[in-house]
């Protein structure tokens, strides 16, 4: 009996020590690997703020990078560690896409807002304050999300749009180069209307247009008949709806009988 128990032992401590050596090796094994993916996630997050920062790209979009880069590093480490200590690696895989792809799934529209989302940020075609014009919609851009975009109309409304839509369809943007069109039509009693009256008219909104690089100030003729003559005046201006009373009142001032309206 002795004998069988010192066997006995003798293997039990062999067994333990064996696996405390394999334990303590492969720990030492996962330290090394977590400390080379850490090295090497903080040189993909700079790369990625440096990328971006070229760009311009939204404080938003800056921050989701970084938190995609450090949660895609760390399920790397997690999968390393784990198969470091004898887990199965494709096993870990299935389940990690099995999960992912019924998270997709049932996530799937949220999603498509996200990816739009970040590629509104990061290319900006618009920004917070531009006027925009999305199908029935014109506004000015409140706040751009991840998710969605908002943007506050005329009538005072906020009307919030999917980011998927924004990102899959036209819209207008009315203030990338800094000015709008703006069209005024002025009627004016066929006796009161010459060619003297179309040049006037053109003096007058490049007046209030000024000198600019993007001068679009023009005066069309739309139609001519024995009882009236009607006038298209197009001028360049900063804010369309803000500039519109002062070209009216201005015009009214030169051709007092003109019946004056605003197109916009």
């Amino acid at each position: 009996m002795d004998t069988l128990r010192d066997d006995l032992l003798a293997y039990w401590n062999e067994s333990v020590v064996e696996r405390a050596g394999v334990f303590i090796g492969r720990t030492f094994v996962a330290f090394l690997a977590l400390l080379v993916l850490l090295l090497v996630a903080r040189v993909s997050l700079r790369a990625a703020r440096r990328a971006l920062g070229r760009t311009r790209a939204h404080a938003n979009a800056l921050l989701l990078v970084d938190r995609l880069v450090q949660f895609t590093f760390l399920l790397l480490a997690a999968a390393w560690v784990l198969s470091i200590y004898g887990v199965h690696f494709t096993a870990l895989l299935a389940v990690l896409g099995a999960g992912a792809l019924a998270v997709s799934l049932a996530l799937q529209d949220v999603l498509k807002n996200l990816v739009a989302g970040l590629y509104i940020l990061v290319e900006r075609p618009f920004t917070i304050g531009e006027q925009i014009e999305f199908k029935t919609y014109s506004g000015t851009v409140e706040t751009i999300e991840l998710r969605t975009t908002a943007l506050r109309t005329l009538a005072g409304q906020r009307v919030i749009i999917p980011n998927a839509m924004l990102f899959a369809e036209a819209l207008v943007n009315r203030s990338a180069y800094g000015k709008q069109l703006l069209r005024v039509r002025v009627t004016l009693p066929s006796g009161d209307a010459n060619r003297q009256t179309v040049d006037d008219l053109l003096k007058v909104i490049r007046a209030i247009e000024g000198e600019s690089k993007d001068v679009g100030a023009a005066v069309q003729v739309e139609s001519v008949t024995a009882e009236k003559v009607t006038l298209r005046a197009e001028l360049l201006v900063p804010d369309a709806r803000k500039t519109a009373p002062d070209v009216a009142w201005a015009i009214h001032d030169h051709l007092a009988r003109a019946e004056i309206t605003v197109l916009e």
